[in-house]
Formats: structure tokens, sequence, C-alpha cells
């Protein structure tokens, strides 16, 4: 039986999104490689100096420690510029055919109109097709969209109750365990600095940049993450998509058409800001 358009454009966009989340856990893995990395010579550092650098074991240590700091610098640029991009292109691409697929199923607009414009995004992302190649689309059903209302409740209702807001919580959970472990740190920083300022013992004073460069580190890691700032765009894209879905304000004068172009503007004006974010400093570990 012949694939419809809408039918192959929707397995394309679930190519495309199991790239991007391929390209996603490649490089928080490379991320936290990295982090582990560069504490591990932090404490290496601090024990060979604490054995004494003199004697074999420091000096042991202190090769680890230097082969650890070597190793973080060239994984950690593993972790930025084009592999930051790539992942976010092939996000890109995913949610735009996406946003296509749902705007489809409303108009129910011609067959080779979606073809072409799905055309037209694979080709912006050219580069990254060798990626989507590697992902065979998953077997699902198209979703159940055929008019204003079934894209409301699929569509809308989906993104603010299956997406925006359980990943708002998720990140803010996350954003408040990494706070706590930079507290601790800190807390205990000042304790070291304390008490090796009491008793001028050199095997606390070593320890005292070791707990500043673990939460350094740690602070790093968390601003590549970019917690903070995703949990008030996904709060702020679910509102306004709330108050887009009661036709509250100016979208009660919009047409259905408007009105589905109006959801996909929101969504894509938050992949795009998420976008251009994620690549701002995409040098950061």
């Amino acid at each position: 039986m012949a694939t419809s358009a809408v039918e192959r454009a929707w397995n394309d966009q679930s190519s495309w999104s199991q790239a991007a989340d391929r390209l996603k856990r490649e490089l928080e893995r490379w991320r936290h490689l990295a982090l582990a990395l560069a504490v591990l010579g932090a404490v290496l550092s601090a024990s060979a100096v604490a054995a004494g650098l003199s004697s074999s074991g420091g000096k042991v240590l202190a090769f680890g420690s230097a082969a650890s700091v070597a190793v973080a610098g060239t994984v950690r640029a593993r972790t930025g510029g084009r592999v930051v991009q790539d992942w976010t292109r092939a996000r890109s691409v995913s949610e735009a055919i996406k946003s296509e697929v749902y705007a489809h199923l409303v108009r129910g607009d011609n067959d080779d109109a979606l073809d072409q414009r799905v055309a037209a995004l694979e080709k912006d992302g050219g580069d990254l097709l060798r990626y989507k190649a590697a992902a065979a689309p998953r077997p699902r059903a198209l979703p159940e969209v055929h008019d204003l209302e079934s894209y409301l409740r699929t569509r809308v209702r989906g993104q603010i109750d299956g997406y925006y807001r359980p990943r708002a919580r998720d990140l803010e959970r996350k954003a408040a365990f990494v706070r706590r472990i930079e507290l601790a740190l800190g807390v205990a920083g000042a304790l070291l600095a304390a008490a090796a300022g009491i008793w001028e013992e050199d095997a606390v004073v070593v320890w005292v940049p070791v707990v500043t460069t673990v939460a350094a580190a740690i602070t790093a890691h968390a601003a590549a993450a970019r917690f903070d700032y995703l949990v008030v765009e996904y709060l702020r894209t679910a509102d306004e998509l709330e108050r887009l879905s009661r036709r509250g304000g100016t979208a009660a004068g919009l047409s259905d058409e408007e009105l589905v172009a109006a959801a996909e503007r929101i969504i894509s004006i938050q992949n795009e800001g998420w976008m251009a974010k994620a690549t701002s400093g995409d040098d950061t570990a």
C-alpha cells in the first residue's frame, strides 16, 4: 500500500528525533566524562601533595593528576562547537517537521505541498542526513488530529501537560540538586580553610583548592545544561499555549487556521530560543 505524504513526513520526523536524541546522549556522555576527569585531576593533585611529591606514591599520583587534566581538556573539546550545533539543528528539523504534520492534519491541504515543505526543511539540514539515515523510524500511529478541537486536545494540551510543565518540574529538581551540592562544597571549603588557618596543617591546606575546583567544575557543568533558563522558557511557553487554547485576549478573534498557526509559532519561538541559547556558550563544559 502506498504511503501518504503525511505518513512519510511522520516517519521522517521520527528519524530526525532519534538522531537528535542520539547526538544529545553522546554530548552528555562527553560532558559527564569531562566533569569526572576534572574532579579526579584535582583530587589526585592534592593527594600527591599530601603523599609527598618526592615519594614514589606522590609521583604516581601527580602523573595521574596531569593525565586526567590533559584528557579532560581533550574530552571537553568534544562538548562544544559543531557537536552542540549538530544536536540542536537535528532537533530543530525534527520539531519543524512535526509542526508541518500537525498543521497539515488540521488544514487537510495538498500532499505535494507537504512533501515540498518537508524537503525544504531536510535540505537545510542536508549535512546532518547521515545521522538521520542511521535512525530507522519507529512504528507509530499518526496523531489523532482532524479538526481544531482535536488539534487543541492532542497537540496543544499534549505539549502543555505532557512536555513543557513536566520538563520544567524535572529541571527545577535538577537545578535544586546542583545548588545543594554547590552549597555543601562551599561550606566544606570554608571549614577546610578555617581549619587550615587554625592548625596550619599542610594536609588540610591542600584540599581547599580541590573543593574550590570541584565546585567550579560542577557550576560550569550546570551552566552548560542551562537548567534555570529552560525552566523559565518551558513555563512561559506553557502559559502562552494555555491562554491561546482558551482563546483569551487577542486569540478570541482568530480563525481556526490562524489559531493553529499561532500555536505552532509559539512552539517554534521556544525551540528557536532554546537553540540559540544552547549554542551561545557551547564551549562550556
